[in-house]
């Protein structure tokens, strides 16, 4: 598939928002200026990115709890999103919901989750709505590794397969469930737990935005058409531990530097130089996306904090 040169930069540029994006939330948390547990997905930002990109803006999208860069990537505004981390007035959701649960439905995201795997229940409900209403929409479901254990996992692919319902689930696989591999959890890949119920199914480097871009892509495609499910694995790492602070003694240092050779980001700009893009031209995106991460931080630090009232609404 030959992409558009200015979908490529869309792409990078995307991308680069998501990873400051999180940076600047390791700096809120390390100066306590958010208040709580928050989990990043520095790394993988191109598996966001190139699933996401393949959305209409009817379409309905369940995040994970580390959905950052796949509500950017959907097109929520980041200063709402940041302001919403920081508990501010001004946040997405009015600084009540914060990191974890933030939802919005001028871009049809429907909230994450902070218990794991509610995402799978919630993505039938929507996916049976979207049927009995006979939209043209469909409903992305995240996912991480860890969660394809549980049985609401299975319990839902059921279901999505006996009621013929859109559901397009995305698993971000970074190895590891908190702390844990997936490999000590489970001898069965998520692909082949899937096929379980005949799912329409595909895999692809988590680190190549464009090639998650083009397999998830057809799968959309086909969710839309045929008003069936199916699902993609998508293989990434995550750069900083399963929060903020977390200083990932789990993992080993070797496993650790082999990935951050892979870093999505650096991997797609030696891509895009070799496309033809000028250097100049990823420098000015990249004062672009300092500015924007900047005026965003200024809008979540000067925004007051919500005053709580009876008649509040969201």
């Amino acid at each position: 598939m030959e992409i558009d040169k200015n979908l490529c930069l869309n792409f990078y540029k995307t991308m680069l928002i998501i990873r400051q994006f999180e940076y600047k939330i390791v700096d809120f948390a390390r100066q306590g200026k958010i208040y709580g547990s928050v989990h990043l997905c520095v790394g993988e930002e191109a598996a966001s990115v190139g699933s996401c990109f393949t959305l209409k803006e009817t379409d309905y999208l369940l995040p994970t709890h580390r959905g950052h860069g796949q509500v950017i990537s959907k097109g929520s505004d980041i200063s709402t999103l940041l302001a919403e981390v920081a508990a501010k007035e001004t946040g997405v959701c009015k600084g009540r919901v914060g990191s974890m649960h933030f939802f919005d439905k001028t871009k049809n995201v429907l909230g994450g989750q902070g218990v794991l795997g509610a995402q799978f229940p919630i993505a039938i409900g929507v996916g049976l709505s979207i049927k009995l209403k006979e939209m043209d929409s469909i409903v992305t479901c995240y996912f991480g590794d860890g969660t394809s254990n549980q049985g609401a996992f299975y319990e839902g692919l059921n279901f999505a397969d006996i009621f013929n319902l859109p559901i397009f689930y995305v698993c971000i696989n970074n190895l590891y469930g908190m702390g844990t591999k997936y490999e000590n959890t489970c001898n069965t890949s998520v692909i082949k737990k899937a096929q379980l119920f005949n799912l329409k199914t595909d895999s692809a480097d988590g680190n190549d935005v464009e090639e998650v871009y083009e397999k998830s892509l057809k799968l959309v495609e086909y969710v839309r058409k045929n008003k069936r499910p199916a699902i993609i694995e998508l293989f990434t790492y995550r750069h900083l531990g399963h929060s903020a602070l977390d200083s990932r003694p789990y993992r080993p240092k070797e496993e650790i530097e082999e990935w951050m050779k892979k870093d999505p980001i650096k991997r797609y700009e030696d891509k895009l130089i070799k496309k033809g893009i000028l250097p100049s031209v990823i420098e000015e995106i990249k004062k672009h996306v300092e500015s924007r991460i900047s005026e965003a931080e200024r809008f979540a630090l000067e925004s007051s904090f919500p005053e709580f009232t009876k008649d509040m609404e969201i």
